[in-house]
């Protein structure tokens, strides 16, 4: 675990810092871990992807982490229990193996909220893949083992091992009758 200090203002708008603790726990392989930080001058909000609430009633100064497939986010901040965003949509990009930590900061009377974007990433905070995909078109479709391309390939891998044992057979033989004459 790792902290985070922020100089921000309360709901009320009066100046106050909070200290986070950044959440390094390990991940799944291609996973990264986004933690939303409410530190603006607004009452409690939702944290809106796709239109629908993925976090709601988050309150300043709190937290909320969710870990998801890498990748980019686009969300935005809406008011709880509206959908009509304070700030944004913005695409975040969501690292692998990382916490991505996104502050809603700023004032929503001086209409000035904003978004400020933290990374924080630990060795050892993601774990090794279990797999490394490789697709299922092109030449892993045409040579995979069901395509028979290897089963062409024992049989032509076959018949050049029969070829040169009747080579080396036939050359003893000559040899052999050559060392009798």
């Amino acid at each position: 675990m790792n902290d985070t200090a922020v100089a921000h203002l309360n709901e009320a708008g009066d100046p106050t810092a909070t200290l986070f603790t950044n959440d390094t726990a390990q991940l799944a392989a291609g996973e990264g871990r986004l933690t939303v930080r409410h530190v603006a001058a607004a009452p409690a909000v939702d944290v809106l992807a796709g239109g629908s609430p993925v976090i709601t009633a988050l309150a300043n100064p709190e937290e909320a982490k969710l870990d998801l497939a890498a990748g980019t986010v686009s969300a935005a901040v809406a008011a709880t229990g509206t959908t009509d965003p304070v700030i944004g949509p913005a695409d975040v990009e969501v690292a692998e193996g990382a916490n991505t930590i996104v502050y809603a900061w700023g004032s929503l009377e001086a209409d000035n909220l904003a978004l400020a974007v933290q990374t924080v990433a630990v060795a050892g905070m993601h774990s090794s893949p279990d797999g490394v995909p490789a697709g299922s078109t092109g030449l892993v479709a045409t040579n995979g083992p069901d395509s028979g391309a290897c089963v062409w390939a024992a049989v032509i891998g076959g018949s050049l091992l029969a070829a040169v044992e009747l080579i080396w057979v036939a050359v003893r033989r000559r040899v052999a009758a050559g060392a009798e004459r």
